[in-house]
């Protein structure tokens, strides 16, 4: 890894535990219960890469989609392969691990609300650290295989030679904890360019 890739992951991941921060409060104040986020990795990656995290390009995946507007526009992906979505709806609603078993309104539901609030916190996370405004859009459900739905974000982001950032990330309860990939995808100016006008 160069100099500057290694600068951009260390601020991103200075704007990745903000944002877990800032979204496991939110999750707490909602649910009523101590939810706690964990930011294991932070990483540009690959197409393949992303499917990986989530089990293979034909993986069918589970997750919310956010847009930025404002200073620079992007976009937000929060996916999950499906088991692990359906332990993130028990985890929002209260229930013990394994008592959702199929899509549902409610599961989409809970999943979209999770994607708003961890999305929108990692938005605004990134607003401040690089002094920018910035607006996320309603969150809207995708469910797919995952090439799919990592293409959707790719092709765009990487015709254009933008940097695509993948964050794992840990949702922890009492009872466990279950994770996904949070991948963040701007517009040109890339994120190298957007972080080190911050500095």
């Amino acid at each position: 890894m160069t100099p500057t890739a290694d600068r951009l992951i260390e601020s991103l991941s200075d704007v990745a535990r903000d944002g877990a921060v800032r979204a496991g409060r939110a999750i707490t104040g909602l649910m009523g219960q101590r939810i706690l986020i964990h930011v294991p990795s932070v990483r540009l990656g690959t197409k393949v890469d992303a499917c990986d995290a989530v089990g293979g390009e034909e993986a069918v995946v589970l997750g919310g989609y956010l847009s930025i507007t404002g200073d620079i526009t992007g976009h937000v992906m929060l996916l999950f392969p499906l088991s692990r979505a359906f332990e993130c709806v028990d985890l929002m609603c209260g229930q013990p691990s394994g008592t959702t078993r199929e899509l549902s309104e409610l599961t989409e539901s809970a999943i979209a609300e999770l994607t708003n609030i961890v999305g929108s916190a990692f938005i605004n996370a990134l607003a401040d650290h690089a002094h920018l405004i910035l607006h996320p859009s309603p969150p809207t459900i995708c469910h797919d295989m995952a090439l799919a739905l990592v293409e959707s974000i790719y092709a765009e982001v990487l015709s254009q030679d933008g940097d695509v950032v993948m964050i794992d990330t840990v949702f922890e309860d009492q009872k466990g904890r279950t994770a996904g990939l949070l991948i963040v995808a701007p517009d040109p100016p890339t994120l190298a360019t957007i972080l080190g006008s911050a500095r």
